[in-house]
Formats: C-alpha cells, sequence, structure tokens
C-alpha cells in the first residue's frame, strides 16, 4: 500500500490470522509504531519479528511492543491499554481482531458455556478493547496537530480511528452459526453506536464483515474446512475462501485520512456472498 500510516496502530488478535496480516499491513503502509495485543505470546513473538523485517528493510527503525491479554478479563484488558498509552502516549489507529470460531452447531445443541464463551470473546472482549481505546484517543491531539510533517489537510482531521472486525453473519443468516452470529451481530451495532459518540470528538469507528476466510481460526481441522469449503465457499459468486491479507488491507484503509468521511459503516469483503449466493 503506497499511503502513509505516521502514528501508532494497536491490533488485537496480532498472533495469527486477520490480525497478523493487519499488524503487516500497517507496517507495509509505513507505520513503525505497532502494539501487538493477544493471548499467544508465542504468536506474537513471531508476528513482531515479521514487521520488525518490514520496517527495517524500509530503513526504518521499528518501535513495537507485544503485550500479552485475555480480552475478557476488564482488568487485564485496562492494564494493556494503560502499557500502551505509557510506552506511546497516544493510539492512532486501533484494530479488533481478536475473537473465536465457533462449533458447527445448532442453538438447541450449544451448551450455555460455548455460548457465554463466544460473547466473553467476540462481543464483549471487543467492547472492553474498544472503550479504553476510545478514553484515550479523546484525550490525543488531532493527527494535524501530532504529525505537521505528514500535511494533513484539516478537513481530514481525526484524533483517531477504530475498526472492529465483525463477520457477514452479522447481516445475513447461515445454519449451524447461531452462537457465533449473534456475539458479530452485537459487534456490528456497538460499532455503529459508538461512532455516533464518537463523531464529535473527530474519532471515526467503522466494522469491517469478512466472508469465509481461510484463517486458522476459521479452518482450525481438516473436518470444518471439508464443511465450509463443500457448504460454503463452492456457493460464494467468486468460488474461493478469502485471504487475510484480503481484509487487513481494508482494515488499514479504513484507519487512514483516505477513508476521512467514513464512519459507523459496515465494509463487506466476502467475495460477493451478501450480494446472493449461487
Amino acid at each position: 500500500m503506497s499511503r502513509s500510516y505516521p502514528g501508532v496502530a494497536a491490533v488485537t488478535g496480532a498472533a495469527s490470522g486477520i490480525g497478523r496480516a493487519t499488524c503487516l499491513a500497517f507496517a507495509n503502509g509505513g507505520c513503525s509504531k505497532l502494539a501487538l495485543l493477544d493471548c499467544n505470546v508465542a504468536g506474537l513473538e513471531d508476528t513482531k519479528a515479521l514487521v520488525s523485517q518490514i520496517i527495517s528493510s524500509s530503513q526504518r527503525s521499528p518501535d513495537l511492543i507485544v503485550i500479552e491479554v485475555d480480552v475478557t478479563s476488564p482488568e487485564a484488558v485496562t492494564h494493556a491499554y494503560s502499557s500502551i498509552r505509557t510506552h506511546f502516549s497516544r493510539i492512532d489507529y486501533s484494530v479488533q481482531c481478536a475473537g473465536i470460531g465457533s462449533p458447527i452447531i445448532e442453538s438447541i445443541s450449544c451448551s450455555v458455556e460455548i455460548f457465554d464463551r463466544q460473547t466473553a470473546v467476540n462481543y464483549r472482549g471487543l467492547w472492553l478493547c474498544t472503550r479504553e481505546v476510545i478514553k484515550i484517543m479523546q484525550g490525543q491531539t488531532l493527527n494535524t496537530e501530532a504529525y505537521p510533517e505528514a500535511n494533513i489537510p484539516a478537513t481530514r482531521a481525526q484524533r483517531g480511528s477504530i475498526v472492529n472486525i465483525s463477520s457477514t453473519l452479522a447481516l445475513y443468516a447461515q445454519a449451524f452459526c447461531a452462537p457465533y452470529s449473534g456475539s458479530k451481530g452485537g459487534v456490528l451495532a456497538v460499532t455503529r453506536a459508538d461512532a455516533m459518540d464518537c463523531v464529535s470528538h473527530k474519532i471515526r469507528v467503522n466494522a469491517v464483515l469478512p466472508g469465509l476466510i481461510d484463517t486458522p481460526m476459521t479452518m482450525p481441522n481438516s473436518e470444518e474446512r471439508e464443511w465450509f469449503e463443500k457448504n460454503v465457499a463452492s456457493r460464494v459468486p467468486m468460488r474461493r475462501l478469502g485471504q487475510p491479507e484480503e481484509i487487513a488491507d481494508l482494515c488499514v484503509f479504513l484507519s487512514g485520512t483516505g477513508a476521512s468521511y467514513v464512519t459507523g459503516q459496515a465494509w463487506a469483503a466476502d467475495g460477493g456472498a451478501l450480494g446472493g449466493y449461487y
């Protein structure tokens, strides 16, 4: 990506999949300061090494921090973002990718424990993170003041941008996915509400709705991959799985000044599925 991204990016779910790809996309877009958050420390270190390599190869100095965090814990989330503020003093771009997949299961066969875990990570955990991010962003200067060398037009000034990963299942129904669909529907609703609350502070909040993406979360084993390829990917107009990088590029675009007039929106990247299966 050619557009420059000065400032600080914070990405949850950074250890793998869409989260890792988003970190790499920020680095390729010119961002050298990143906070990588996940509960998987080994995966975070791998992501850090990949991001550092990209930044260093372009003669820039990487400034990266790795934070182990359980997004279901309010205390852990508060501590994580306090650490980011202490290290960087601000957050310019925040992308919430942390999430878990759901077993292929009907509601009547789903335990309360599975349902609660889906909600705790995918919806409540995301809300906990965005709440802390908004607190930080509201108290910081506009990007036009923080990065005068970027020559950002006054009409495109912002204190920050938040992108939340929802799902196309927030908008249309698919069998055997009720708990997951509900959690992602919540993400879309809270994204739109936060966007309205934040607009006067010049903070933009948007959601990206991936379709079927080839990640370890979506395809944890060969059986589930076979089911998704047979029952979902084969009916998507593009006839293929999406790649994490295709979602990451959209997240990074929405984060920057190129999308300065976009807030409260749901951007689907699903190979045409919302247009209609066939």
